[in-house]
């Protein structure tokens, strides 16, 4: 028997991927320990996309130094994009870290990039410093066509301890940029292991919780510590989660597990990119 959390689970997971100009788009943070499939359901949602909504773009970030994550959802379904002025080195993890060949298109700026990135693909871009995906999101408001972003480890893009310049951005973003995500037709989609990584400003922006097992349940959410501790792990069935939706929750299953593809484990390294971020819409007059 179907019980009635399942029944509103399913009931979000529709929100999730639904295209409604009315409701606008979604902004939903997906937290748990380290090993509880967070990437997954990324990959899961993009994977959605590139089946039922073929036409759109999508935008993943990833995380530098680490394997590349975009790579389990298999060869063909994604590409590779690097700006103009950033160095970028692919290291084989299999193979002691030796710089390995991997196709990519260059991009000048944000306008160059979106002509450039394919529909039905996962553009898969690298901007040298993940700070500059503030920029980007920013810069997305505007294209006025349903745009999906996906950023593996939030907390890199909107670090919790960030001072000076890059808190005061920070704080723009957040205010501005991710508080005006619903009105727009923007999906962003993103995880943290844990949401202390993450700035106070930009988790209070958060519309949908994914809680997996071994997450910290958030205080403002209906949903209990003693609940998240309750979920169990099972790598061969999928890993149960609570989905919180403005207080309305449910729990479902995420059955696809993406695992490493044998053979092809690598990371990125980037030198350059690195320059003081000039946001394309000012902060208070400041453009430095």
């Amino acid at each position: 028997m179907v019980s009635k959390q399942e029944i509103l689970g399913q009931k979000i997971m529709k929100r999730i991927h639904i295209h409604d100009k009315d409701q606008g788009g979604i902004l939903s943070l997906t937290t748990g320990s380290q090993g509880s499939a967070k990437t997954s359901v990324l990959l899961s949602f993009a994977e959605y996309i590139l089946k039922h909504h073929s036409t759109e773009k999508i935008f993943w970030s990833e995380c530098y130094k680490a394997p590349l994550q975009i790579v389990k959802l298999g060869k063909g379904k994604y590409r590779f994009f690097v700006k103009n002025d950033v160095d970028i080195i692919f290291r084989d993890r299999d193979n002691k870290l030796k710089p390995t060949k991997i196709p990519i298109t260059r991009f000048k700026d944000y306008d160059d990039l979106y002509k450039k990135a394919k529909m039905g693909k996962v553009n898969v871009v690298f901007f040298g410093n993940r700070l500059y995906w503030m920029e980007f999101l920013d810069y997305l408001r505007s294209v006025g066509e349903w745009v999906h972003i996906f950023i593996d480890e939030f907390g890199e893009v909107c670090p919790a301890y960030a001072s000076g310049k890059s808190w005061k951005k920070i704080g723009y973003f957040s205010e501005d940029v991710l508080k005006d995500i619903r009105k727009c037709m923007m999906n962003v989609h993103v995880n943290t292991q844990s949401v202390t990584n993450i700035d106070h400003r930009a988790r209070s922006k958060i519309m949908l919780k994914i809680f997996l097992p071994g997450a910290i349940s958030d205080k403002h959410s209906r949903v209990t510590q003693a609940a998240i501790d309750n979920l169990k792990r099972d790598p061969i069935h999928g890993n149960p989660a609570y989905l919180d939706i403005r207080g309305e929750f449910g729990v479902v299953t995420f059955k696809d597990i993406y695992k490493p593809i044998k053979g092809f484990h690598i990371d990125a390294i980037c030198n350059g990119g690195e320059r003081e971020m000039s946001f394309i819409l000012s902060f208070n007059g400041d453009k430095t």
